[in-house]
Formats: C-alpha cells, structure tokens, sequence
C-alpha cells in the first residue's frame, strides 16, 4: 500500500466531514397521520379525569383551579372523543 501525500491526507479528512447533499422532503398534500385511514385515538378524557381526581383529593385543590378552563378542557375532551368515536365508526 503506498503512502498519501499531506495533501491526500488532508483531502481524505476533509470529505469525511463534507455536507452532505439535502434531499427536498417529498411533497405532501394531506397532514401525517400515524395510522393514515384510521381511527385516531386519545387519551384527553381520561387525562382531564385522572387531573381532576388528583385536585379532587388535595385539601384546597380546587381552589386553585379555574372553573372556566375545566369547562373548556371538558368541551374540548368530548369534542375529541367524539371525532374519535365517528371516525372509527365510518370506517367500519
């Protein structure tokens, strides 16, 4: 095996660490889903249950929540468990 000169060397080194080429990312005309087709499935009402339950057992737990808050994150867990509940039903 022949030796490199310094420069090869240091060409050698040099690509080792170049950028490498961007690849675009592909075009995408519908959101990623995790399961493209199917059923979405969340956890937000049991989270909002078990959140309450914990505030429920602290002596000034609720005290410290704001009732117009809980009213929007119930809105919104059984907006998202109905969505839910519909797309899995349109699809079978």
């Amino acid at each position: 095996m022949e030796e490199l000169t310094e420069e090869e060397k240091r060409a050698l080194r040099g690509s080792k660490f170049a950028p490498l080429p961007s690849v675009p990312p592909p075009n995408r005309r519908h959101p990623r889903e995790a399961h493209p087709g199917g059923p979405v499935k969340t956890n937000k009402a049991a989270a909002l249950a078990k959140f309450l339950e914990r505030k429920l057992q602290e002596p000034n737990g609720l005290a410290s929540v704001n009732p117009k808050l809980v009213e929007l994150a119930v809105k919104n867990a059984k907006q998202t468990v109905q969505l839910s509940m519909h797309c899995s039903c349109s699809l079978n």
